[in-house]
C-alpha cells in the first residue's frame, strides 16, 4: 500500500504591520504592556538624524490626544525641537496649556513671564542653570518698575519666580530637560518695603465720604454705595461689583465673599475669587449697614418703574436696568468723585450742575465742595490699603485686618503694612528716664 505523500508545511509568513499614518504625522505604539509612547518628529540634524520630541501615556487614546496636541503646536510654532527651543518659546507652549485660567489671569501670567524674558527669553531651555536664574532674581530685584518708580518689590519677584518654578517643573515632565534650574532659587531681599499705592489718612477719609454723599445725593455719583464699601471693608474691585443680594445678610450682619466680577472680552462675568482665601464672610459696619440698607430700597424703586424691563441679576451695585455693572465703571466712579473734592470744582461745572441739581442737593454739594482739600488721585485698590492701614492705626489686631481682606496667612498683611506697625510703635514710643532723677540734697551722715 503506497502511503499518501505528506505535504510540507509551508513556512508562515509574519505580516508586516501597515502603517496607518503618513510622514510628519507622528506615531504611537505600545512600549510594554498597557504603556503608550508617541512621538512626533520636529526636524533633522545635519547628519540626517532625526529630531523628535516624545511623550508617554497609560493608554493609546491618552497617547494619541496628547500626539496630536503636539502637532498642533507643531503647526503654529510653538513645538521646536528640544536641542533647540528657547524659553520664549517653550513659555508660549506652557501659556497655551493654562486652559483652566481666565482672561486676566493669563494676562498677568504673561506679564510677569515678560520680566525674565527679556532676559533670558533667546537662551536655549536646556542651557539655563541656577546660577543664571540666580543673577536674573538679582537683576529682578534691582529694576525699576513702570508703576511708582520703584524697584522691584519681593512680592513681585514671588509671582515671577513662580511662574517660572511651573514652566520649568513642565518642561522636566515633558522629558525637555531631567532638572529643573529653579530649585534653589530665592527672591532677593530688598531693605525698602512693599508699596501699597496711595493712602488717604483719616482727615482725607472724612473728606472722601462727605463729597461721595454730596454727590449721591445730588444723583451725579451712583456708584457710590460701591466706593463706599471698597474702602470700609476693604474689598478688591471684583468683589465689589460682583456683590449680590444673596450674598448682603443683614441679619447676621455679614457680606459673604463668594465671587467677583471679572472682564472677559470686554464685558463682564461672574467668576471664582483670586484665591481659596478670599472667600470668607466680611462683618458689616453701621455706617454701611445703613447705605446698603437706603440702596436696596431705592433700587427696589427702580425696578418697579421699569416693570419688565428690569434684569433681574441680584446685583447690589447695579446699571440702570439691573445689569451687572463694568468695573471699569468704578474706577471711573473714583476719579469722578476725586475731582469734584477740588474745591473750584462747583465753580468750573456751575452751569452744568445746576441744569440737574437743585435745592438742598445743589447746596449741599457746593458748600461740600468749597469746604475742604482736594484728595490724591486714587485707584480702587487704593480703597483696599486705605482701610487695612486706617484699621491698623486704630489697633485693629493684624488677624483681624488679615482675615478681612482675604489673606492666605497674616504673615502677607504684616509684609505689606509693616511700615503702618513700625509707625505706631514711634508713635508710642516712651523714654523710661525722661523725667529728671531726683537729686538727694542732704548728704547721709555716715559714721566716723
Amino acid at each position: 500500500m503506497v502511503e499518501p505523500v505528506k505535504k510540507r508545511a509551508s513556512p508562515k509568513i509574519k505580516e508586516r504591520k501597515v502603517k496607518d499614518r503618513g510622514n510628519g504625522q507622528g506615531t504611537v505604539y505600545e512600549y510594554k504592556p498597557g504603556k503608550w509612547r508617541w512621538q512626533v518628529t520636529v526636524g533633522y540634524k545635519p547628519d540626517g538624524k532625526r529630531l523628535s520630541v516624545t511623550g508617554r501615556a497609560d493608554s493609546k487614546t491618552l497617547a494619541q490626544t496628547a500626539m496630536t496636541q503636539a502637532l498642533a503646536d507643531q503647526a503654529r510654532g510653538l513645538l521646536a525641537a528640544p536641542e533647540s527651543m528657547t524659553v520664549s518659546e517653550y513659555a508660549e507652549k506652557w501659556l497655551s496649556r493654562q486652559k483652566h485660567l481666565s482672561a486676566n489671569s493669563l494676562r498677568a501670567y504673561r506679564g510677569e513671564l515678560e520680566y525674565t524674558l527679556q532676559h533670558i527669553g533667546k537662551a536655549r531651555l536646556r542651557d539655563v542653570r541656577p546660577a543664571h536664574l540666580k543673577d536674573l532674581m538679582v537683576k529682578l530685584s534691582e529694576q525699576v518698575m513702570a508703576s511708582g518708580g520703584q524697584a522691584m518689590a519681593p512680592r513681585t519677584q514671588g509671582k515671577v519666580l513662580t511662574r517660572l518654578r511651573s514652566l520649568f517643573r513642565e518642561a522636566v515632565s515633558d522629558q525637555i530637560i531631567y532638572v529643573s534650574p529653579v530649585e534653589g532659587v530665592r527672591k532677593v531681599k530688598t531693605p525698602s518695603s512693599e508699596a501699597v499705592g496711595t493712602v488717604l489718612d483719616f482727615g482725607q477719609a472724612a473728606r472722601f465720604q462727605e463729597v461721595g454723599q454730596a454727590l449721591y445725593r445730588a444723583d451725579l455719583c451712583r456708584l457710590w454705595p460701591a466706593l463706599f464699601t471698597a474702602v470700609s471693608v476693604g474689598l478688591r474691585r471684583g468683589e465689589v461689583m460682583g456683590l449680590s443680594w444673596q450674598q448682603v445678610d443683614f441679619e447676621k450682619g455679614v457680606l459673604q465673599i463668594r465671587q467677583q466680577l471679572k472682564v472677559e472680552h470686554g464685558k463682564p462675568v461672574l467668576g471664582t475669587l483670586k484665591t481659596a482665601h478670599s472667600r470668607r464672610d466680611v462683618y458689616i459696619p453701621e455706617s454701611l449697614r445703613v447705605l446698603l440698607l437706603g440702596l436696596r430700597e431705592r433700587q427696589e424703586a427702580e425696578r418697579l418703574a421699569l416693570g419688565s424691563i428690569w434684569k433681574d441679576t441680584g446685583a447690589v451695585f447695579a446699571t440702570a436696568d439691573g445689569g451687572w455693572t463694568h468695573p471699569a465703571n468704578l474706577t471711573r466712579a473714583l476719579a469722578h468723585l476725586t475731582e469734584w473734592s477740588e474745591p473750584t470744582a462747583i465753580g468750573q461745572r456751575s452751569k452744568a450742575v445746576r441744569a440737574v441739581v437743585t435745592g438742598d442737593a445743589l447746596a449741599h454739594l457746593e458748600a461740600v465742595a468749597r469746604a475742604g482739600e482736594t484728595l490724591p488721585e486714587l485707584s480702587p485698590h487704593d480703597m483696599r490699603h486705605t482701610y487695612a492701614t486706617l484699621a491698623l492705626r486704630r489697633k485693629v489686631p493684624p488677624e483681624v485686618v488679615s482675615k478681612t481682606l482675604g489673606h492666605a496667612r497674616v504673615s502677607i498683611t504684616m509684609d505689606i503694612y509693616r511700615h503702618v506697625l513700625d509707625s505706631e510703635r514711634r508713635d508710642h514710643l516712651i523714654d523710661l528716664f525722661e523725667a529728671p532723677v531726683p537729686v538727694c540734697t542732704a548728704a547721709r551722715s555716715l559714721p566716723n
